[in-house]
């Protein structure tokens, strides 16, 4: 795995670690894989601010899409690596 690849695992460690602790979001999925990864992230990756930040980014998210849901027939969900947005949601 290359560089560019490990940096799908920052944003799910931030979604499983805020989820772990019962903040922001709910994410099971992202608990699950982040468990069975085996990924170690280093220096800046591993910060629990960096962290939660990315479960808050999330859950801006999630909010946005349920409203756009209620306004809009369907939302297209591209290149979002490692995201269970959908099960959270409900999409």
């Amino acid at each position: 795995m290359d560089n560019v690849s490990r940096t799908l695992y920052i944003p799910l460690y931030g979604k499983a670690l805020v989820s772990r602790r019962g903040l922001i979001l709910r994410d099971p999925d992202a608990e699950r894989i982040w468990a069975s990864s085996g990924m170690t992230l280093k220096g800046k990756s591993a910060s629990k601010w960096l962290a939660y930040n990315m479960g808050m980014r999330s859950a801006v998210f999630d909010s946005w899409l349920r409203q756009q849901l209620t306004e809009h027939a369907a939302v297209l969900h591209l290149g979002c690596g490692l995201d269970s947005r959908c099960s959270r949601v409900k999409c």
